[in-house]
């Protein structure tokens, strides 16, 4: 009768052992997908903000026509939050003096700003520049005097 109860008692703690193994086991997949899960997330949050941080101070042209006139407004963000971005819209330059580079027939060509008078062709192509350089000529690069104008042709003249 007492090797029963010990036999009894034997396989109850061998049940018990084992009932506390398995539930230990799940515990720990459980554990180890949310850590994966976690994992992911923290790397998609690194690459959201290393996206963020590379459009800090970046320059945004908005376009509307009011009538026949296209009116462009410049903006810059400033900064910039999990749920929201500030801009600050950005004074156009006087655009009676200066140059503005623009492109025609796949080339780069300065025009004297405020006017449709060319000032200069250049042998430029527009795939040369960088893609962000690219963009701003592509909606009117205004250089404000000869010196930053010459330096630009400089910089990017083959």
């Amino acid at each position: 009768m007492i090797k029963r109860i010990i036999y009894g008692i034997g396989c109850f703690l061998v049940i018990l052992f084992l009932g506390a193994g398995m539930f230990l086991s799940y515990q720990i997949s459980v554990l180890r997908d949310r850590m994966q899960e976690l994992e992911e997330n923290a790397e998609l949050a690194r690459q959201e903000v290393s996206a963020l941080a590379a459009s800090k101070n970046q320059d945004f042209i908005f376009e509307r026509y009011e009538g026949d006139e296209l009116v462009r407004e410049h903006y810059r963000m400033t900064a910039y939050g999990s749920d929201r971005i500030v801009l600050r819209q950005e004074q156009e330059e006087s655009s009676a003096s200066g140059y503005l580079i623009k492109v025609k027939d796949g080339v780069l060509v300065v025009y004297e700003n405020g006017t449709d008078t060319v000032f200069e062709y250049t042998d430029i192509p527009l795939e040369s520049l960088p893609s962000e350089i690219q963009t701003e000529v592509l909606f009117g690069k205004n250089l404000k005097n000869l010196d930053e104008l010459y330096n630009f042709l400089e910089n990017y003249s083959s």
